[in-house]
């Protein structure tokens, strides 16, 4: 029943449709309804909204994709894309080649060690 909830709508037709609900709620409800009503709607919205906040922060440390762009490191003309070490991505090809070639005389021996 909820596999496609929310619905894949378009965003304006998303919000068109909150905006005739809430005009349907309106004219049946008096003012203290209405805000109990809304204040109820916004702290459900809020806890969504936390609670997906939290979830993306951990799968973010998780996949160590938690950038500070603000931190001291990043004011100091350090790159958000280096190690820690400040080896950036494409300095580090030559100990993947060294590691590359390591694995290659490793599978060598142990071919001829089967041919012995």
């Amino acid at each position: 029943m909820f596999d496609e909830f929310p619905p894949s709508l378009h965003p304006l037709s998303y919000n068109l449709l909150a905006v005739a609900i809430a005009i349907i709620l309106v004219g049946d409800l008096n003012a203290n309804e209405q805000n109990s009503l809304g204040n109820w709607l916004l702290l459900v919205g809020q806890y969504l909204a936390t609670n997906a906040a939290q979830q993306q922060l951990i799968e973010s440390r998780i996949e160590n994709t938690n950038i500070n762009i603000n931190s001291k490191k990043s004011k100091n003309g350090g790159s958000p894309y280096t190690t820690p070490n400040d080896k950036s991505n494409q300095n580090q090809r030559d100990e993947v080649d060294f590691l590359i070639n390591a694995l290659q005389k490793m599978q060598q021996e142990l071919e001829n060690m089967k041919k012995d």
